[in-house]
C-alpha cells in the first residue's frame, strides 16, 4: 500500500490508537489526513482536518463519506469498550453502545461511503 502521497480518514482519532494512526500516517508522508471524531473538537490536531462523525449517525456517516470522497486509505478505528457484561447489566444502555458502535457502526460507514 503506497502511504506517502495519499490521503487518509482515521476514524476515533481523538486519542489513543486512533491518534498514533494519524501521527504515523502524518510520519509516512500522507498528503492528507481526516481526523475523525464524534465531536470536532475532539477530532483537532496539528495537520489535519477534523471531521465530526460519529459512525452510529447515519446523517454524519453520509456527510463524512460525501466530504472525504477523496480518500484512498480508510482506517475504521472508531470503537467502544463499556466492560460492563452485556447479561446482568443494571440497564443494557452500555451493550447498545458497544454493538451499535462496535458492529454496526463500522458497517453502516462501508455501505455510505461505497454509495
Amino acid at each position: 500500500m503506497k502511504i506517502n502521497g495519499s490521503t487518509a480518514l482515521v476514524t476515533g482519532a481523538n486519542r489513543g490508537l486512533g491518534r498514533a494512526f494519524v501521527q504515523a500516517l502524518r510520519d509516512a508522508g500522507c498528503t492528507k489526513i481526516y481526523a475523525a471524531a464524534r465531536t470536532i473538537e475532539e477530532a483537532a490536531c496539528d495537520a489535519v482536518e477534523p471531521v465530526q462523525l460519529d459512525i452510529t449517525n447515519i446523517g454524519q456517516v453520509s456527510t463524512a463519506a460525501t466530504r472525504c470522497h477523496d480518500v484512498s486509505i480508510l482506517i475504521n478505528n472508531a470503537g467502544v469498550a463499556r466492560f460492563v457484561p452485556a447479561l446482568g447489566a443494571a440497564t443494557m444502555d452500555d451493550a447498545r453502545l458497544e454493538i451499535e458502535t462496535n458492529y454496526l457502526g463500522t458497517e453502516l460507514w462501508s455501505i455510505c461511503s461505497l454509495s
